[in-house]
């Protein structure tokens, strides 16, 4: 939803700490349930784009702060 309003009013490049597709694989490894929506790619969504991310770093704390979740 994001990457589309992004890309609908050209705000150029699109830099990201962590991906929706990680959030998925770790949510999973968690024990969570699948996500209600698909994971797709920014440059699915906007081809055009120029996107900087995941950022290895950012990613890891990320991870962190759901790893702290409650589990289901």
């Amino acid at each position: 939803m994001c990457a589309a309003a992004h890309g609908w009013v050209g705000l150029g490049r699109i830099v990201y700490a962590s991906s929706s597709e990680q959030l998925g694989e770790w949510l999973t490894d968690l024990g969570f349930p699948p996500a209600p929506v698909a994971t797709l790619p920014i440059t699915t969504i906007v081809p055009q784009a120029h996107v900087d991310g995941p950022d290895p770093d950012l990613a890891r704390r990320v991870k962190k702060l759901h790893e702290r979740r409650p589990r289901p």
